[in-house]
């Protein structure tokens, strides 16, 4: 490969919130030689052209307020024209400070309170966040678990739209945190049922950049000719280039009364200017960096193939879903412990952080979410840590107490 993605960095000399010690003790009990697998960001070094275009940005000095220009918007369109065949205009562009709390906004622009809102479970919490804290009710429509991969339950889906009248849809594309790609014929049956009952469809698309088959992945407004009238994309740059501190997301909206309702909205809530040093990394991810992510995605992949080899051999009662995209493993504990309380202790005692699979709203209890898009030495003493522990588990050397 061209970049050397075995290079590890310290990432506790940037101030790291996933590396941070004080977190990992107060969060998961762990110590300071801890390896976090929680937070899903990246940890390798970011592309050089990104580097280098946030050094010549603060060389100069000024870091007053900026604005989205043309660069911006170029290279915006060309990327999503190049990468996903996708044709958009400058005006159905809007940049904000995180999908997160673009979510909340879109939730609180278009549903009154007590409105009913679906996603689809298990699912990221703060799609659950969003839709409860905006004083909504929150549907949840259950994926269907079938040879270990996940289906989309069409039938109960409308079921509840019409049921419940639903409002919005937030939708996750590929999904988190099983890594599902899904197909264009499965988009284009969510779209129909969307235009079907008048459902606002909002797709989350940040893990779209690091698709291991990149033909397999289809954007939401190429499944149907008629659902970019009627969706907001939500769109970044921070999974695949790791650009999370710079708050780089954006949305992309087709319909002129949607999105003019939606800028009104954001200027309530002050959504202005960007970070000053977002445009540009965002410029040079998006023309200068593809190498760079090609390369990137295909050394992920080879962590997958890892962590789906080292679990086969010494945790075989596990079951590792296999993904399509990101860099998160989504692996079933179910037949391993108990309860998540005895999960929990497990990965206490190998001094790893995870993410529980609670956490995601619902039908992921059991589950563990491991990120591993980190250098492969770091991963392999991960798994070093969790055959350890679970050796002298199953005899009972240790327990949960």
């Amino acid at each position: 490969m061209k970049y050397d993605f075995d290079h590890v960095i310290d990432r506790k000399l940037g101030k790291c919130r996933k590396w941070d010690n004080t977190i990992l003790k107060e969060k998961f009990g762990l110590n300071e030689e801890a390896i976090p697998m929680d937070l899903a960001d990246l940890d390798f070094e970011c592309a050089p052209a990104i580097k280098q275009a946030m050094i010549e940005r603060a060389a100069l000095g000024d870091y007053g307020y900026t604005y989205t220009y043309d660069a911006y918007y170029d290279a915006l369109i060309d990327w999503n024209k190049r990468r996903f065949h996708v044709d958009i205009k400058k005006e159905w562009i809007k940049l904000t400070f995180g999908t997160c709390g673009t979510l909340h906004y879109i939730v609180q622009c278009f549903c009154n309170e007590g409105d009913a809102v679906m996603i689809n479970t298990p699912a990221y919490d703060p799609f659950a966040e969003a839709v409860e804290r905006g004083g909504c009710r929150l549907i949840c429509n259950s994926l269907k678990l079938e040879n270990m991969r996940y289906y989309l339950d069409f039938e109960e889906m409308e079921r509840q739209m019409i049921e419940e009248d639903v409002k919005l849809f937030i939708f996750c594309s590929p999904q988190n945190p099983s890594g599902r790609v899904w197909t264009r014929e499965e988009l284009h049956q969510l779209s129909e049922l969307c235009l079907k009952h008048h459902v606002l469809l909002v797709c989350d698309e940040i893990h779209r950049d690091v698709i291991f088959e990149r033909e397999s992945f289809t954007t939401l407004w190429n499944a149907h000719a008629d659902i970019a009238d009627a969706s907001i994309m939500c769109v970044s740059p921070n999974k695949g280039f790791n650009l999370g501190g710079l708050k780089s997301s954006y949305i992309i909206v087709k319909n002129k009364k949607i999105r003019e309702r939606l800028l009104s909205y954001l200027q309530k809530v002050y959504v202005t200017s960007p970070h000053v040093f977002a445009v540009p990394a965002i410029i040079a991810a998006y023309n200068d960096s593809e190498e760079w992510l090609d390369q990137l995605t295909a050394y992920i992949a080879e962590n997958f193939t890892i962590v789906y080899d080292w679990f086969e051999q010494h945790m075989p009662q596990a079951s590792v879903m296999r993904s399509d995209s990101s860099f998160l493993a989504w692996i079933d504990m179910r037949s391993v412990f108990a309860d998540e309380d005895e999960m929990r202790a497990f990965f206490i005692k190998a001094n790893v952080s995870m993410v529980v699979g609670s956490y995601f709203v619902q039908d992921g209890y059991g589950w563990v979410r491991l990120n591993i898009g980190t250098q492969k030495s770091i991963l392999q003493e991960a798994l070093r840590r969790i055959a350890e522990t679970w050796e002298a588990w199953e005899r009972k050397e240790i327990t949960n107490e």
